[in-house]
């Protein structure tokens, strides 16, 4: 299980239309070898958004602050065929940012299935 997390800074376009940040997800859950499942824009007044992109191996999410040329990145699977500090780029070269801070979440195995 991969569970990592990004802060971006100095983000040139942290105010881009969100539907492109999307757009951007899709790309990094596609370089993942992921499935996307769902997905869910909330833009926020008077600027920012927060974008979640459900897998079927979990989500991606980007939130921005483009007042703070700010963005956070959460990549959450339980498989991937690619690292994520590979699979982001399309979600920062939209945004124009650096990678200020980044981390691995330690998370449990998933266990074994139950049998029926």
């Amino acid at each position: 299980m991969i569970h990592a997390v990004y802060d971006v800074t100095n983000c040139a376009r942290a105010d881009v239309d969100p539907g492109q940040i999307m757009t951007a997800m899709r790309e990094t859950c596609r370089l993942l070898g992921n499935t996307a499942r769902s997905e869910l824009i909330e833009p926020f007044q008077p600027h920012g958004a927060t974008c979640v992109l459900i897998l079927a191996e979990s989500h991606i999410t980007v939130s921005t602050w483009p007042e703070l040329g700010l963005a956070h990145i959460d990549v959450f699977t339980c498989r991937a065929e690619s690292d994520p500090d590979m699979a982001i780029a399309p979600i920062l070269a939209l945004l124009g940012g650096d990678v200020a801070l980044n981390g691995r979440v330690p998370r449990l195995p998933l266990p074994a299935p139950i049998a029926a």
